[in-house]
Parts: C-alpha cells; structure tokens; sequence
C-alpha cells in the first residue's frame, strides 16, 4: 500500500473512543473514517449552503420569472443578503 501523508489532531478522549469504536464496527481505521466524515461534512455543507440559495430564490418569484436561462455569477452575486 501507498504510503500517505498523515498528521496529528487533537480530539476529546470521548471522541476518540467513538471513533474508534466505529472504525471497529466498519472494519477501517480510525484515519478513514475521519477521511469519510471530513467528506460528509463538506456535503453537507454544500448541500445547506444550495438550500439557503433555493430559498432565497423561492422568496424573489418576479425577479426569478424575469430570468431567462442560468444565472451569471454577476447576477448571483446582486442578489440580496441571505435572509435564512
């Protein structure tokens, strides 16, 4: 196997225990299930962030009937501020 390049993070020995226990029971180590939570967080980040912008379009109707086609990144950024 490849070596990777790793690094040292600090967690709450309650953290640890946890994901020890679950790289046990997904048969990983603890690094890859960190590496898969790491992804799952940003999803989820990505995913909210797009929710906020749906919304935010959901509550301008008019301006959004106006648009013909994809928004330019001009026209997303002269939206106005999140309201969520």
């Amino acid at each position: 196997m490849a070596s990777v390049e790793t690094t040292t993070i600090r967690v709450r020995r309650s953290t640890h225990r946890r994901l020890q226990e679950e790289a046990e029971r997904q048969g990983k180590s603890v690094t890859e299930v960190l590496d898969e939570a790491a992804q799952l967080l940003e999803e989820q980040s990505m995913l909210a962030s797009a929710q906020r912008f749906w919304k935010r379009l959901a509550a301008m109707p008019d301006e959004v009937a106006q648009l013909d086609g994809a928004l330019t990144d001009e026209e997303i950024a002269q939206l106005p501020p999140d309201q969520t």
